[in-house]
């Protein structure tokens, strides 16, 4: 693909002259005031290239490794005519000490020619001189980062190309810290928040089974991390599964991610009680969404998704028949968004072991569990595209097949089998190690395999609990 007359890019997602509208915007904004004809020319070109990014992918990462320029982890390559453009830029990268430039779906123009002028005109040029500049002039859809052995909050590469488990443990980093900058009355930075968040969708978008499973990982001291972690996750496949674009489900990440946010400002000890709260306890309990709103909305860059997080944690204990808390007069309905995060975090509240309760749902009641409050707590096409999503048995259900076999669900159902016939792996029996695909069937057309019984472990390394399954129906 051509960048300009000898500037190529490694990939077909590269806008081909985005890099050289940039530099030319930028040089046009060293000669000229921003209401000259020449600048708004150069500013539209370089706001319709990146727009055509940000509408199919949501954000444009533009970083300076090795001396190369890479869009979107594509490195450019330049001809010798055309070298000049790419070493401009690095020069640029260089001088701020920016090792990545991200733009994000809400960009304006005006905040792009802020930011240009902020390049072009400045006296003092840091690091930290920019990010100041970018928080006094309240540009939130445009973010920079330093090069990743200088980053501060976790020094890391970008997280795009993580795997799996290194994406969720980053989630689980950058909630620590997150937690530590609310508790010590700091700013929250956006910059590793948007792309740890922006690596889970990627990741459910490339692998949703293997993200899907890491939510079965539980951890009683780190519970609000976790939770946060595995709610964001869940939430993505979920809209994923009802067809939202990658920009939304970005959005929808971040707001999942943070839904919580408020519980940072409840006492630990009634979070750890184990036991019934009392009526003050209770209360603070349910102030927690509240709290969310105002903890997002004091760090002042309000973005469309930062909005859309805050609308979301205030209303995720709002049930669909508008019972549940906080309670508004002459509210008819909540978001999508909070539909959706909802149910995936009142699953996840129920199969994981808390303090106050002596038993804790498989993931198979918590899912009876959604089904019963179908209609009335939680949106019926959410429950229904929950169960679509991660079958009767979602992964880490302990499931018994006959006497001497037991698995644990790996995999949900593949679409178009049946909700009740997961993959299966095999921690007990003759056969231990095995994968058991339950819709496997013989020559007859007979089911290979059938889940019998549903044990319950119980966070204790035990299975004193079994459910015998009703297979007459």
């Amino acid at each position: 693909m051509s960048l300009s007359p000898g500037l190529t890019a490694t990939s077909d997602r590269q806008d081909g002259g985005l890099v050289a509208a940039f530099t030319v915007c930028l040089g046009t904004a060293q000669l000229y005031e921003p209401d000259n004809a020449a600048t708004g020319a150069a500013l539209a070109d370089v706001l319709t290239k990146l727009h055509r990014h940000l509408f199919e992918f949501g954000a444009i990462h533009i970083d300076s490794r090795n001396r190369s320029i890479y869009v979107d982890d594509e490195r450019l390559r330049a001809s010798a005519s055309e070298y000049h453009t790419v070493r401009r830029l690095l020069t640029l990268f260089d001088d701020w000490g920016i090792g990545t430039l991200t733009f994000l779906s809400d960009l304006t123009a005006a905040e792009l020619s802020e930011f240009m002028y902020i390049l072009a005109r400045s006296r003092l040029h840091t690091f930290a001189a920019l990010e100041s500049a970018l928080r006094e002039r309240h540009i939130a859809n445009i973010e920079v980062a330093p090069p990743p052995d200088e980053m501060t909050m976790g020094a890391e590469a970008p997280l795009r190309s993580h795997s799996p488990l290194r994406t969720y443990s980053s989630c689980i980093d950058v909630y620590r810290e997150l937690h530590t900058a609310v508790i010590q009355h700091g700013h929250i930075q956006t910059r590793r928040l948007r792309r740890v968040t922006q690596a889970v969708v990627d990741q459910v978008l490339t692998d949703e089974f293997s993200m899907l499973a890491l939510t079965t990982l539980k951890e009683f001291d780190d519970y609000l991390f976790n939770h946060s972690t595995n709610v964001a996750i869940l939430s993505v496949a979920l809209g994923q599964h009802l067809g939202l674009p990658k920009t939304q489900l970005g959005e929808l990440c971040l707001a999942a991610f943070l839904h919580d946010l408020g519980k940072i400002e409840v006492s630990r000890d009634i979070l750890v009680k184990p036991g019934p709260l009392d009526k003050r306890e209770w209360e603070e309990m349910r102030r927690h969404p509240v709290n969310a709103v105002h903890l997002l909305l004091s760090q002042h860059n309000l973005s469309r998704s930062i909005l859309r997080a805050i609308i979301s944690g205030f209303e995720h204990h709002i049930n669909y028949d508008m019972s549940g808390y906080p309670h508004v007069r002459f509210m008819t309905g909540v978001t999508l968004f909070s539909r959706i995060i909802c149910v995936a975090d009142r699953f996840d509240a129920v199969t994981t072991a808390r303090s106050y309760r002596d038993r804790t749902m498989t993931p198979h009641e918590g899912v009876h569990y959604l089904m019963a409050g179908s209609g009335t707590d939680f949106d019926p096409l959410v429950v229904k595209l929950f169960i679509d999503t991660m079958g009767l048995f979602p992964p880490g259900t302990l499931l018994g097949l006959d006497e001497s076999r037991i698995g644990v669900v790996r995999r949900p159902p593949l679409p178009g089998t049946p909700a009740d016939r997961p993959l299966v792996y095999l921690v007990k029996g003759s056969d231990e190690g095995a994968l058991v695909d339950l819709s496997d069937r013989d020559d007859q057309g007979r089911y290979r395999h059938t889940a019998r019984l549903v044990y319950n472990p119980d966070n204790r390394g035990l299975m004193p609990a079994v459910t015998p399954l009703d297979l007459t129906g």
